[in-house]
């Protein structure tokens, strides 16, 4: 993204002069880390000048690095060595794809506690905790619905991760 040198608005790449005062002197800012610069890098994190962000197909994170962030995927053009694949695989198992949170904990709390929303809250859905908490779980129907998911093994973490181990 382009931005003007001197009113600081952002224009887009291909803009010849600034929307706002019609000067033609542009600097870059940085869609990694926001910062204004006027080289061809940024000079904080290093990002190209002018370069979009990759969209992870597996877990739909927008990223700049080589690898995904979120779920550690690379894509197969930048799979040179075999050493960068074993680093990505590490970082892949760093993060899992099964929630920390435990499955028996969510039961307990869900069977005990579920009408008031605690395992909501345990889980770190905040927001639908409160919601429970207020209309007794949903009137009793969303404790049920949650109860059985949670004994299934489909009920999800904050992070759309699924609780499956006991």
């Amino acid at each position: 993204m382009k931005v003007c040198k001197y009113c600081e608005t952002a224009a887009a790449d291909e803009a010849k002069t600034c929307p706002s005062c019609g000067a033609a002197d542009f600097s870059h800012r940085c869609a990694q880390c926001g910062e204004v610069f006027d080289s061809a890098f940024c000079p904080r994190c290093g990002l190209q000048a002018g370069t979009e962000p990759r969209i992870c197909p597996h877990c739909g994170t927008r990223y700049h690095t080589n690898a995904c962030p979120t779920c550690g995927y690379l894509p197969l053009r930048d799979r040179a060595p075999a050493e960068e694949v074993r680093v990505v695989e590490r970082v892949a198992e760093a993060h899992p794809a099964v929630s920390p949170k435990s499955r028996l904990a969510a039961l307990l709390l869900v069977l005990f506690l579920g009408i008031l929303g605690i395992h909501r809250f345990y889980v770190g859905k905040v927001g639908t905790g409160i919601l429970f908490f207020l209309t007794a779980g949903f009137f009793g129907i969303g404790w049920l619905i949650d109860l059985i998911l949670i004994v299934c093994g489909v009920f999800r973490d904050r992070r759309g991760l699924p609780l499956r181990e006991w």
